[in-house]
């Protein structure tokens, strides 16, 4: 996925990342412009949608004949010398400050979505100081529910420590946006089940004043970390240093020998021949497909695995590497594409600075290990944001549940038994993508357990694809076939 290098093209869309669509000699930043009426649907392509998975080929949209550019900023940040391990927080302070000062110019006024989560929390924070030092003004806009994780108290902390206004949203202020199931944004479907949500938080954002809305997307894949690097600080010669930073570790789920899965085993892997390696790619449990795929959906999975196996995966040793891991990430597309539609029903211009690519350079600088500093999960993060937000939120370890938000809306709008016509899978099944007797099933179940979150990944992108191909689109096809 290399990021095409034009820059006129990119100030066009505006924000780190953005697409461009193209149907032949023609371009656009809006899908919906290149759809007409003989645009037709590409069921391989949509069985991505299905799954909130990026496709095969990141260039394809649902559509045949129209295919999508991930345009990014390309990184003019310099080479620098590595900073230290007691340097990098500080490092890492400055380059975060950077990242939101590039999404913040030309705007007087900016909502950043947060509910008191530490990603969202941190451009808060740095949005409201950018507003003192240059006469601007930011306010957070916030999904407020009580759940597991609950944010509100963070929320409450950081609300008082930066003196800043808070717009709270409920889900049921959303339930007029399921309507953007059957319509779609800019032509596609909204497969995320935040998306209608969200899109009621952004327009009111705009109603209150704002010229541009932060969001924290990304954050996860940039400042998470992985345990397994702790193998690069054996690998540098330390190798105690790393059984002793593998016993302290926390934030991680703890498996019965951490010496031995987060530093032994990757030490060894990293002998393994390529082939072997790629036998093991593939059988990774991500590339099974669910129990109600249809064919098509089933061959999607298999393209998958087939392609784990030939791109075979080795840990990013270099900075070269880091970074390239980092731009090249096929998450950030379905980011892209989410941030797309999101602006095209709002019209409201959203910025996600984790996407940033200088912010990337700064952080594939550092070896992965110094993002596990302090032997914890985000502990690199976590220290350099001391004082820029309460201690109590810089150091909560959980995150909000949002499922407990999203039974919220989808009860408002209706419940989740008025969505019941939909588990026929009609269209799905007909292209090939869905069974539609086992989606019955995994919808019933859905049902009786709504709280529980793999559901709301698994099971609910069909059905925002299914009530996409039954909405306008399927009354237009009707009305050519008559």
């Amino acid at each position: 996925m290399a990021p095409a290098q034009n820059e006129t093209v990119c100030k066009a869309v505006g924000g780190p990342a953005s697409l461009v669509f193209r149907r032949g000699p023609e371009s656009s930043t809006s899908l919906s412009e290149l759809i007409d009426p003989a645009t037709r649907i590409d069921p391989s392509a949509l069985a991505a949608w299905v799954v909130g998975a990026p496709p095969i080929a990141l260039e394809r949209t649902p559509f045949r004949g129209i295919d999508a550019a991930y345009v990014t900023r390309p990184s003019g940040r310099p080479r620098r010398t590595q900073p230290s391990l007691a340097d990098a927080p500080e490092a890492l302070r400055k380059a975060l400050v950077a990242a939101v000062d590039a999404a913040l110019v030309g705007v007087r006024r900016v909502a950043v979505m947060t509910g008191g989560g530490i990603d969202s929390s941190v451009l808060l924070a740095l949005t409201a100081a950018w507003a003192k030092r240059t006469g601007g003004s930011a306010f957070a806009v916030s999904l407020d529910f009580e759940g597991p994780g609950d944010d509100r108290p963070h929320l409450r902390a950081l609300e008082r420590h930066l003196g800043c206004e808070v717009l709270r949203v409920t889900p049921e202020d959303a339930a007029d946006r399921m309507a953007l199931l059957a319509s779609g944004a800019d032509g596609a479907p909204i497969w995320h089940p935040m998306m209608p949500i969200e899109v009621e938080m952004v327009t009111r954002a705009r109603a209150h004043g704002a010229e541009r809305v932060l969001c924290g997307g990304g954050a996860d894949e940039l400042f998470g970390g992985s345990p397994q690097a702790l193998a690069d600080i054996a690998w540098r010669g330390h190798p105690l240093r790393a059984l002793r930073s593998a016993r302290r570790l926390s934030g991680f789920g703890r498996p019965r020998s951490p010496a031995w899965t987060w530093v032994l085993r990757p030490l060894l892997g990293r002998a393994l021949p390529t082939r072997l390696r790629g036998w093991r790619d593939r059988r990774d449990p991500r590339f099974d497909p669910p129990e109600w795929a249809g064919p098509v959906l089933r061959s999607f999975f298999a393209e998958q695995r087939h392609a784990a196996g030939v791109r075979v995966r080795r840990p990013p040793r270099t900075e070269d590497e880091r970074f390239a891991a980092i731009a090249h990430d096929p998450y950030r597309v379905v980011l892209a594409w989410y941030r797309q539609q999101q602006e095209r029903v709002t019209g409201v211009d959203l910025w996600w600075p984790y996407l940033d690519l200088d912010l990337a350079a700064s952080v594939a600088e550092l070896p992965a290990d110094y993002l596990l500093y302090g032997d914890r999960w985000r502990g690199l993060l976590r220290t350099s944001i001391r004082d820029l937000v309460p201690d109590s939120l810089r150091e909560r370890p959980d995150k909000a549940a949002f499922e407990p938000a999203l039974r919220r809306f989808v009860d408002a709008a209706g419940g989740l038994d008025s969505l019941r016509p939909l588990a026929s899978m009609q269209r799905l099944g007909a292209l090939g993508i869905v069974d539609p007797a086992r989606f019955a099933s995994a919808f019933e179940r859905f049902v009786a357990k709504p709280d529980a979150g793999e559901p709301w990944v698994v099971v609910w992108p069909a059905l925002a694809v299914e009530a996409f191909l039954r909405g306008p689109r399927a009354s237009a096809e009707q009305r050519r076939a008559s």
